[in-house]
């Protein structure tokens, strides 16, 4: 039974395809992992069993009637809690929209029902994703599988506890500045943060008066899957990808890139960026990491020199949320009312409000953009993949807030890497939003373990709209890394 549960998703995918087991057989075993672990987890916080199996039992119908809808054909899997599902609450975590249920699905969900998945629940996040450690006055805090006293990360720490768990087999999750990359690296799973605008926003954080069922932020923020392989990120990317989000209306083709080439892979990496270190454990792995992608025959090549302007980017990551989810969601900001111009962003390294908030100023932020997106750009344009750390640190003891500004914690305390105190902010996002300011799919994928047995991942990132040469890179990567294992608390008497 334990094979059954750490299956990725395409091999559970083929075995209800060949009748091994049946999609029925794979909702219960997985709502009986749910129901043993998820109390000590905490990652899934809303689903319907009854809707899961009627749903199971379609799926099972079809196959019968000759009818397969592609690799994830009843396959059960989780959905952030920050994507409206039809007759399921999506709360964002956010008291207000306790007990909200939407009558829609948003575009991801509806693609993937049409794929044929099973949509067991959702899994947990912050209150309005905005923070990287997932904890709500809802659901309460969702622990680290590898260690219940460590956080999972945020925002989608739900998503990536629950894959690494066992008590799903994929999830989808969002991210405006690492919400995949950070749990994935914490968690020990993988992720894909798409292009920006290579998956449709529709129906992200839906509920409130005036978003028209769109996202508040209209860039910087991306949706993608989180699992335990590539080829599962594959698989997803396939279906959620492409196209406006439309309901109703095709996505269009995907459109397979072209084999890799036969000379080895380049890659470029860095063990760390001025002024923010990590720790050892995570240097030492990453060393090693390259060390063995030196001896596959490998064109690895460190560099000193950040490939853009590290502290401008963070400045105009600060500044375009600022400026669109002031402009953009008026009773949102009701509930964020302190979000990004009150002295929690006073902690970071440099400064981050639009002041003052006008269109000449907006889109001169913009413009910034296009240049650091062109600088990068110009980096990668003769390499394949780009390696860094995720964050600072592995995942740390949970954290307490010292206050709330509106919906966001602060945090005065520092973060310690090793035995350094950094600012938490920075700490753990200071190497994923660059990648957000550049619009750049990333794969994270775990490469090993700290001396207390915590996982370290890394970020694989790749050029924009090469997603599937990028994941057909990370691919050769991660096929040179040790095989997936479990967390210990994973392993229950009834999976053995």
């Amino acid at each position: 039974m334990n094979e059954l549960t750490y299956l990725t998703a395409k091999e559970m995918g083929t075995w209800i395809r060949e009748r091994k087991i049946s999609a029925e057989e794979a909702t219960r075993h997985i709502f009986k992992r749910i129901n043993s672990l998820n109390g000590k987890v905490n990652a899934i916080v809303a689903y319907d069993e009854k809707a899961a199996f009627e749903a199971a039992k379609q799926a099972d119908k079809e196959i019968g009637e000759g009818i397969y809808r592609g690799p994830l054909h009843g396959v059960p899997i989780t959905i952030k809690d920050s994507f409206a599902t039809a007759g399921l609450a999506t709360t964002s975590g956010f008291p207000p929209l306790k007990g909200y249920i939407p009558q829609h699905d948003s575009a991801i969900v509806s693609r993937l029902k049409q794929a044929g998945a099973i949509i067991l629940g959702k899994t947990n996040v912050p209150p309005l994703l905005m923070d990287m450690q997932t904890d709500n006055d809802i659901y309460g805090r969702t622990n680290n599988p590898w260690n219940l006293e460590r956080t999972t990360g945020g925002s989608s720490g739900g998503s990536a506890a629950a894959v690494a768990a066992g008590l799903s087999y994929l999830d989808i999750g969002s991210d405006i500045g690492g919400s995949l990359r950070v749990p994935a690296h914490f968690c020990g799973v993988l992720s894909l943060k798409p292009t920006e605008g290579a998956v449709p926003s529709r129906g992200h954080m839906p509920g409130f008066e005036g978003t028209a069922d769109y996202t508040s932020s209209r860039h910087l923020a991306c949706y993608g899957p989180v699992a335990r392989s590539i080829e599962d990120l594959e698989v997803a990317f396939s279906i959620i990808s492409g196209g406006n989000g439309n309901a109703g209306l095709p996505h269009g083709p995907q459109v397979l890139p072209p084999p890799l080439k036969e000379q080895p892979l380049h890659i470029r990496w860095m063990e760390e960026l001025p002024g923010y270190p990590t720790s050892r454990a995570i240097r030492n792995q990453l060393r090693r990491f390259i060390k063995v992608l030196e001896q596959q025959g490998m064109h690895v090549e460190q560099v000193t020199a950040p490939p853009l302007d590290v502290r401008k980017a963070w400045e105009t990551w600060g500044k375009m949320i600022d400026a669109e989810l002031n402009s953009t969601t008026p009773t949102l900001m009701r509930g964020l009312a302190h979000l990004l111009n009150m002295p929690i962003y006073r902690q970071l390294p440099t400064a981050t409000m639009l002041i003052p908030l006008t269109f000449k100023n907006y889109m001169r932020v913009l413009t910034i953009r296009e240049q650091l997106i062109r600088s990068f750009e110009q980096f990668m344009a003769d390499c394949d993949l780009f390696l860094c750390p995720v964050s600072c640190t592995t995942a740390f003891p949970h954290m307490e807030k010292s206050k709330m500004w509106g919906y966001k914690p602060l945090y005065t305390k520092p973060l310690y890497v090793d035995e350094n105190p950094q600012n938490y902010w920075a700490a753990t996002t200071f190497y994923t939003n660059l990648f957000n300011v550049t619009g750049s799919p990333v794969v994270t994928m775990p490469i090993g373990f700290d001396e207390q047995g915590l996982p370290i991942g890394i970020q694989c990132v790749g050029k924009r709209w090469r997603d599937r040469e990028l994941l057909q890179s990370a691919s050769t990567l991660y096929a040179t890394c040790p095989e997936w294992r479990a967390p210990a608390i994973s392993v229950e008497p009834h999976s053995e």
